[in-house]
């Protein structure tokens, strides 16, 4: 019986894309390769990383880009190899044994048992950017508080959708950002397929827009929710 190969439109590679640059602006995936593909808003990712951690954050981030419906997460954990330890005496006492045991019992409850850290109120935060009058979807846009950034706080970002609209997220997608005055950064990177991956190609945006020491772009974020100006790019 013949195999049904999926048809990849135009919209599942620019998915595919967003998904590669929204990683890689998060820094989720420096020195490391991944395949991803997309049909249908199902975003598959494969690959390796060195962590657990480092994959859960990169499924939890593709989550987050606009039009994934449904990530699988094909990657493989790399784990370094540890060294076998010398074999015990079986005489040891089995009183050793139960408080080892039980030491590690009681780091599993307590890893359970800790609640997350406490999240700062976010307001919800929309907006669009244009670029010679016209819309730059596929950008990443990031927030940093001009008032200095909070270790407690992650970076609020947002990815620039097709017509130009964004919406900001610090801790789920959409959330929006805490109240303050921010600058803003723009980076609006071509992704290209080389050997069945994507790779951010260089940033077509003024080098100014890419970092908070140099970007001219400030918004004021208020309590409740905000439309913010349209953001009209330069030269």
């Amino acid at each position: 019986m013949p195999v049904s190969i999926p048809e990849y439109s135009a919209t599942d590679e620019d998915l595919a894309r967003r998904v590669q640059l929204f990683l890689d602006q998060k820094r989720l995936i420096n020195r490391t390769r991944l395949m991803i593909e997309a049909h249908s808003g199902v975003v598959t990712i494969r690959g390796e990383v060195s962590t657990f951690h480092q994959r859960q954050l990169i499924v939890s981030a593709a989550r987050r880009v606009a039009g994934a419906t449904r990530i699988v997460d094909e990657l493989q954990v790399d784990l370094p190899k540890v060294a076998r330890p010398a074999a015990r005496s079986t005489n040891q006492p089995l009183t050793n044994v139960a408080s080892t045991l039980a030491i590690i019992i009681l780091v599993i409850l307590a890893g359970c048992g800790r609640s997350g850290p406490k999240r700062t109120a976010t307001n919800p935060t929309k907006g669009s950017i244009r670029y010679q009058g016209q819309p730059i979807g596929g950008a990443f846009v990031a927030l940093h508080p001009k008032a200095g950034a909070s270790a407690d706080v992650p970076t609020a970002t947002a990815v620039v959708q097709a017509d130009g609209r964004f919406a900001v997220t610090t801790y789920d997608s959409g959330d929006g950002v805490p109240e303050g005055d921010y600058v803003v950064t723009i980076q609006w990177r071509k992704a290209t397929k080389s050997g069945g991956e994507f790779v951010p190609g260089p940033n077509l945006l003024p080098a100014k827009y890419s970092r908070p020491e140099t970007s001219d772009v400030v918004v004021h974020v208020a309590s409740g929710t905000n439309d913010l100006p349209p953001i009209v790019l330069k030269r």
